[in-house]
């Protein structure tokens, strides 16, 4: 017994029909095997391949070199289509096989004989291995199918299809055979317009469609159809027949996208802009939200030039809303793979799976606002009275006691100002709005960053004008800069005319700022400067956060909103302000006394009744103060969730005043209660040190 392990290219046929011709017509079918021999056998050995065995209808054969068994499947498919008797399937896979005894084994014999199984009539199918190495190969073209997980193969495989140069698949290469829309006035629901070379070598469309179609199969109810061109651009389908009309337009928008001479702007994006201001629906969808959108919805698969974005945006009249498919990292401009999922996480890198439910998600709420005009009304957004509750919903957990009872606003849903960010937080911003409109607010703006200056300072200052608070994310990006004034961003600009709605006499405008979890190396030197100059003019309605997520940040939010309608209390300037439970009175008047012969001392004694009026007394106080002071020696079950609501009341890392968080360490269950965070510091020591310990934070002051 002799046998040889190689690396083999592996090709695998079959005949389509074969079995129902069997059932039909026996000598008929055995005719045709007959007739697939005589093609098949000279072909294979032509090209120097190796004729294994017959396996019924099927026949197997291994190569030595990919191009061999690729051109032999050609000419076998050729010869197949010249003599008009039947049709093959054919499958071929590069891998390591075991030759032994006349006959070849191996997960590659497996794979070949799966691709084959999946091939259209006629039709040859390959693998990645085996397609990589006809990249050089000009009298051979591919394109991609998809990913698809074989029968008994670990890995999922990437599957190509080739034929000649010069020859067409018979099948026409749109996704979408028949026209079919939900309005009887149009051919398709989706149109998916992108340039020949963004498909080419990877199949990086193909792949998207698959997958886009995948998600709204399970995101809509209604079974939308995507018109979807895979010939070359000279070549598609629309350019001299009648017009393809859809409802909603994705052009993939790659670096060479916006060429206003390429037959795709023309003819796709150019057209849909024109034919739709004259249709039946309109350029412009009106949500069920009240928000405006453009029925073109933007995919990005690279960073593009500041020209491009402004032709887009002058295009869609300013209503752009992009979803980006880019693999950000430094010194890298390519598309988003699902494949990129897999890899080490990255915080300013979005996930392919996130973004196709984004898109799917947005073409839900185009198709919702469609059929209420069909209708001819629109949905009015619900009013209802926001809560401390509602702000933040049941699904997110907030980092507030259980234990603490939450004062209701009464206020109609409030509109907030989720400012535009460096381009790294893009993704992280869309997945904020979400989390800010399911709590309650109205997010605006609803569109893209505008590329030119002037439009954006403009849309800046209009969008301002309708909200009661702004929210602006930073990284350790400075973000776009205007080309007037290189020195300021427009994160930048965007958070001073903020700062400026609270100077306005009388303005309750508030501002909040988080600065997303990054390491202080990787931020630039300029955007240092930015985040210095923000803490360091603080002023009163504003919050920077530290948040570790969106969540946590959304529920300090709730927390300072809930300051407005509050009533006002009589609070003085004082240096301590000492807060304790009703108790601990006894020991906390001790204390008290002995830090009274040296400060002023301005005291709380929290009773068991009217929780939620002292708390609003300390935030209100605490500001007045030098040193606020949360002193427990039974009552640490009440302390720790206190000062934790309280240092969010007052602001967080941002507080004018520093909290002193002390307790006795008798119990010794005391030990184990701190409380760490900016502008916080707590200790648990004997009860004759707390004096000391008070007037050793009040000099730090100093």
């Amino acid at each position: 017994m002799s046998s040889s392990r190689q690396l083999a290219a592996i090709l695998f046929t079959d005949i389509v029909g074969y079995t129902a011709l069997m059932g039909n017509n026996e000598q008929k079918a055995f005719e045709l095997l007959r007739r697939n021999r005589e093609i098949q056998k000279p072909v294979i050995e032509e090209f120097g391949g190796r004729w294994i065995k017959e396996l019924g209808d099927g026949i197997l054969a291994s190569f030595p070199a990919v191009s061999n068994a690729v051109y032999a499947a050609i000419k076998i498919q050729d010869a197949c289509s010249q003599s008009n008797e039947f049709e093959l399937r054919i499958g071929i896979h590069l891998g390591e096989v075991v030759f032994e005894n006349d006959d070849v084994f191996g997960d590659a014999v497996n794979i070949a004989s799966r691709l084959q199984a999946l091939a259209p009539p006629s039709g040859i199918y390959v693998s990645e291995s085996v397609h990589r190495d006809l990249s050089n190969k000009n009298d051979i073209r591919s394109e991609f199918v998809g990913v698809e997980t074989l029968k008994n193969v670990k890995e999922p495989i990437q599957v190509y299809r080739v034929f000649s140069a010069g020859l067409e698949p018979k099948e026409e290469k749109v996704l979408s055979l028949s026209k079919a829309s939900i309005l009887p006035d149009f051919d398709y629901d989706i149109h998916i317009s992108y340039r020949f070379n963004d498909n080419k070598y990877d199949g990086w469309v193909s792949e998207f469609v698959e997958k886009l179609n995948q998600e709204l199969g399970a995101t809509l109810k209604d079974r939308l159809t995507i018109f979807f061109d895979k010939n070359p651009e000279d070549r598609r389908k629309g350019y001299s027949a009648p017009k393809i009309r859809s409802l909603i337009f994705i052009p993939i928008v790659s670096q060479t996208y916006c060429d206003t001479d390429s037959p795709v702007w023309k003819n796709e994006f150019s057209l849909f802009q024109n034919e739709i201001k004259t249709d039946s629906i309109g350029s412009n969808i009106t949500l069920p939200s009240g928000n405006m959108v453009s029925r073109v919805i933007p995919v990005r698969i690279h960073e593009i030039d500041t020209d491009d974005i402004k032709l887009l945006e002058s295009e869609l009249s300013g209503t752009m809303r992009s979803i980006d498919f880019i693999y950000r990292e430094e010194g890298v401009n390519r598309p988003l793979r699902p494949i990129d999922d897999e890899k080490n996480a990255n915080s300013s890198r979005p996930m392919y799976r996130n973004q196709i439910n984004k898109l799917a998600n947005a073409i839900k709420e185009i198709i919702s606002g469609i059929k209420f005009s069909q209708k001819g009304s629109i949905a009015e957004p619900s009013s209802f009275h926001l809560t401390a509750r509602q702000i933040v919903p049941h699904v997110i957990a907030t980092s507030v006691s259980p234990t603490i009872k939450v004062q209701v606003i009464d206020r109609q849903r409030p509109n907030i100002y989720l400012a535009w960010t460096s381009g790294d937080l893009k993704e992280k911003r869309e997945e904020m709005a979400i989390i800010l409109q399911k709590a309650g607010f109205n997010v605006l703006p609803t569109v893209d960053c505008p590329a030119d200056d002037e439009t954006f300072k403009q849309k800046t200052a209009e969008e301002l004008q309708k909200c009661i608070c702004s929210l602006h994310m930073l990284s350790g990006e400075f973000g776009r800069r205007f080309e007037s004034d290189d020195e300021v961003s427009f994160p930048q600009h965007q958070f001073m005319e903020a700062k400026n709605k609270i100077s306005a006499t009388g303005s309750d405008f508030n501002v909040f700022v988080w600065l997303s979890p990054i390491s202080e190396s990787s931020i630039k030197p300029s955007q240092q400067h930015f985040i210095k100059y923000i803490r360091n003019n603080i002023t009163r309605n504003m919050m920077f956060s530290n948040s570790q997520g969106p969540m946590q940040l959304v529920d300090d939010m709730r927390v300072v909103m809930m300051k407005q309608d509050t009533k006002k209390y009589d609070s003085k300037d004082t240096d301590i302000y000492f807060i304790f439970n009703q108790q601990d009175e006894q020991e906390a008047r001790v204390i008290v006394d002995e830090l009274s012969l040296e400060f002023p001392v301005e005291t709380l004694n929290i009773l068991p009744e009217g929780e939620d009026s002292y708390r609003e007394m300390s935030s209100q106080q605490i500001p007045k103060s030098k040193l606020a002071v949360v002193y427990f020696k039974y009552a640490a079950d009440w302390a720790l969730p206190f000062i934790k609501q309280i240092w969010k009341q007052v602001g967080g890392a941002s507080s004018p005043t520093p909290m002193f968080l002390v307790g006795e360490s008798d119990p010794q269950s005391n030990l184990a209660r701190n409380f760490k965070a900016p502008r916080v510091t707590s200790s648990i020591v004997p009860k004759e040190t707390i004096p000391m310990e008070v007037k050793k934070e009040y000099s730090k002051l100093k």
